[in-house]
């Protein structure tokens, strides 16, 4: 064949499809298979866009090379050789090469934890730069608040990331804190850039003030306090200066002691107040009895708080009529049992050392509450739609726990996420789903009306699975071959089975997102290596691989004018291997007569075959063996080393002529004699002549004698009829 390259020089960029095409002449005289074979890139990287073309004698055709370069492939120059074979003849080859240019194509990923950070005049959090990009990059990060009033500080600023891996850089955050109020929310923008690329990841800065809010409502709560305290002192003393009025007591009263001691008299009254959304016992309500005076008016004699299961008690309260009052930061102030204020409240009416302990009361949350915070993604996952259900987590009679579904579930592919609505106080389970992450869940309590953020959730991929076959050249199954699966330092090693499931290997629970490289080793066998994209949760089926390697075996018939040749030698050669062996002479184990087997013969390998017996011409035949499987050259036909000459002699105007003489002779040391047959007459034949150059005397009384000559080739028939003449 003639084949002809002109591309010296490819360049490609990853992910884009890359092609060069060959020209192709068939020289030889019969149809021809033509394929390729491409060494010095992964093979998985190349394909043919036809794997075989058929070209008929002096015809033209283009094999076209498609180059699939991932955007993993490291940039640089690569030498690829291309092999071009013929199919029919493994000796029809030619050899090209040309240089492939992989472009270096820069890519990033930045991960921020947390992505939500609390702090008062200082903060940090840390940035994750990872290189997915195919070569070697030099990156600068920094940090930065749009309104700058934070100074942002990245720690290193300058990276030098090799391909595939991941540096981390410390952002620290300063700035004047607010004197009072809620939290300033700020956010701070990350970026990492190399060359045009930029890549930027966003996370929030929660400022506390100097004095939060709830401090300052205290403060103020205190002062007010303080300014009635003094307002009572300063009344008290005003009383005390100014001198009691006098009293007139009858003299008829029976005597008895001035003053009675309150122990003797006190009245308690206690009760357990409970969460209306989940019936357990809500601790740190204040609980306020008010005296009923003679006027109706109320007056406040006494209070606690309740324990961490509800209960409270209030004692040493004189005989009388009192009305109670709940109240609580985060909760709707309640008056017994269930009123919503002191005009409608239950009146309750205590005797002497007398104890209430019935008073129990629900109160619910002043408002409902909110869950709010952030879901943090692998970068390669960005944009997956993840799923956020929120279940209420109740007790139940039997002492189990359980969860009653409250709010429709959110979803968001920002990370994200605020549930609203949630009745308080409650305990809630959150759990986050998406797909090929594992399920996150956790517990939250939520008091009455509060509002949380919730730390930052790490969501990581849930384990993948990859699987398939291994065959060799003819597309059996492989047993016994040892398949490791490698990504960074993480290894797994399996062995194909052989039995039951043959050939078929598994990898399951492997962590994702990553990128395995799968080596398969087999004695015998080229090792075989393939990269496998696992995407987060990903399961692949049917990653089959085809192993080049082990041994083969030829098998043929010898024959010889249709009947089977047996004992004739049979040697089979190739590159550095030789063996031998010889016809079957009659029915057994490897096959019939003239059958013929050669085993254990490296593959691939291409084969000479040669038979040769006794009597018969050398007989050769081309072997290609791709995989183990027998290959069977058919029935060769072995010609004989010698000729046959015959023919007829016949009388000049008649039919045959028998008893002639006919003598054959090379004119040195070879001569045979025959005489011509009466039946069928004039017939004769001389077998097993060697080759050469021979004359042909015919002899007969009564004919003239006649010599022709002829030239006897091995393996031919040679017919020569001759007429004699009668004798002059």
């Amino acid at each position: 064949m003639k084949t002809d390259l002109q591309l010296s020089h490819l360049e490609v960029i990853p992910g884009q499809e890359g092609r060069v095409s060959i020209e192709v002449r068939n020289t030889a005289e019969v149809i021809d298979g033509i394929t390729a074979i491409v060494d010095g890139i992964n093979p998985d990287w190349i394909r043919l866009e036809r794997p075989l073309i058929s070209l008929f004698p002096d015809a033209i055709d283009q094999l076209e090379l498609v180059l699939d370069i991932p955007t993993s492939c490291p940039a640089g120059d690569y030498l690829v050789i291309v092999r071009i074979v013929s199919t029919i003849d493994a000796d029809r080859q030619s050899v090209h090469d040309f240089w492939l240019t992989v472009t270096p194509v820069p890519a990033l990923a930045v991960s921020l934890n947390p992505q939500i950070v609390n702090g008062g005049a200082t903060a940090s959090l840390t940035a994750t730069v990872t290189n997915t990009g195919n070569t070697n990059s030099a990156v600068t990060v920094e940090a930065l608040d749009p309104t700058r009033e934070i100074d942002c500080e990245s720690d290193p600023a300058n990276l030098l990331l090799p391909q595939g891996d991941e540096a981390v850089v410390d952002v620290l955050l300063r700035g004047r804190r607010p004197w009072f109020g809620d939290p300033v929310v700020r956010t701070i923008d990350v970026t990492a850039r190399v060359d045009d690329l930029e890549v930027a990841s966003r996370a929030t800065f929660r400022q506390r003030a100097k004095i939060p809010r709830g401090l300052l409502t205290a403060l103020i709560l205190a002062g007010i306090v303080l300014l009635w305290a003094l307002i009572f002192l300063l009344v008290i003393s005003e009383l005390r200066r100014t001198e009691p009025p006098a009293k007139a007591i009858g003299t008829g009263f029976v005597d008895g002691p001035d003053n009675i001691p309150i122990t003797r008299v006190a009245a308690t009254v206690e009760g357990v107040v409970t969460a209306r959304t989940t019936g357990n016992g809500v601790p740190r309500i204040t609980v306020d009895a008010q005296r009923v005076d003679a006027e109706g008016n109320l007056i406040s004699v006494g209070s606690a708080a309740t324990d961490d299961d509800g209960r409270f008690a209030i004692k040493s309260l004189i005989p009388g009529t009192y009305k109670l009052r709940f109240t609580a930061d985060g909760f709707t102030e309640i008056w017994y049992p269930a009123a919503g204020d002191a005009s409608t409240a239950e009146e309750i009416r205590l005797a002497p050392r007398e104890t209430r302990d019935d008073l129990d009361v629900e109160i619910a949350g002043r408002n409902t509450g909110i869950l709010a915070g952030q879901i943090a993604v692998p970068p390669d996952a960005v944009g997956t739609v993840l799923t956020v259900e929120t279940t209420q987590v109740v007790d139940r009679p039997d002492g189990t726990t359980g969860g009653a579904s409250t709010i429709p579930p959110v979803t968001t592919t920002d990370g994200s996420f605020e549930l609203t609505g949630l009745p308080t106080p409650a305990t809630y389970t959150i759990t986050v789903t998406g797909p090929g992450f594992e399920t996150q869940q956790f517990e939250q309590t939520l008091d009455g009306g509060q509002q949380t953020v919730l730390n930052t959730v790490q969501l990581s991929a849930a384990a993948g699975s990859i699987s398939g076959a291994v065959v060799d050249g003819d597309f059996q199954l492989l047993g016994g071959v040892t398949v490791t699966a490698r990504s960074g330092d993480l290894a797994f090693t399996s062995v194909t089975p052989t039995a039951d499931a043959v050939g078929r290997y598994e990898f399951v629970g492997l962590p994702t997102p990553r990128t395995y490289s799968l080596t398969f080793e087999f004695p015998g066998f080229d090792p075989t290596t393939i990269s496998v994209a696992l995407d987060a949760g990903g399961n692949l089926a049917d990653r089959n691989v085809f192993m080049i390697g082990g041994n083969g075996t030829i098998t043929g018939t010898a024959v010889s004018d249709g009947s089977p040749v047996g004992g004739a030698d049979v040697t089979v050669l190739g590159e550095g291997v030789a063996a031998s062996t010889t016809t079957l002479t009659t029915t057994g184990q490897g096959g019939g007569p003239g059958s013929f087997t050669v085993e254990g013969l490296p593959v691939p390998g291409n084969y000479t075959v040669s038979i040769s017996g006794r009597g018969y011409q050398t007989e050769t035949r081309g072997a290609f063996l791709i995989g183990a499987a027998p290959q069977n050259l058919g029935t060769v036909t072995l010609l004989a080393d010698t000729a046959v000459v015959r023919g007829t002699v016949a009388a000049a105007g008649g039919g045959g002529l028998g008893e002639a003489t006919i003598t054959l002779s090379n004119g040195t040391d070879r001569q045979r004699v025959t005489t011509s047959a009466t039946n069928p007459a004039g017939t004769y034949s001389f077998a097993g002549v060697p080759t050469g150059s021979y004359t042909l005397t015919f002899e007969r009384d009564g004919f003239a004698d006649k010599v022709v000559l002829i030239q006897a080739i091995a393996g031919s028939d040679l017919a020569r009829d001759v007429t004699l003449e009668p004798a002059p």
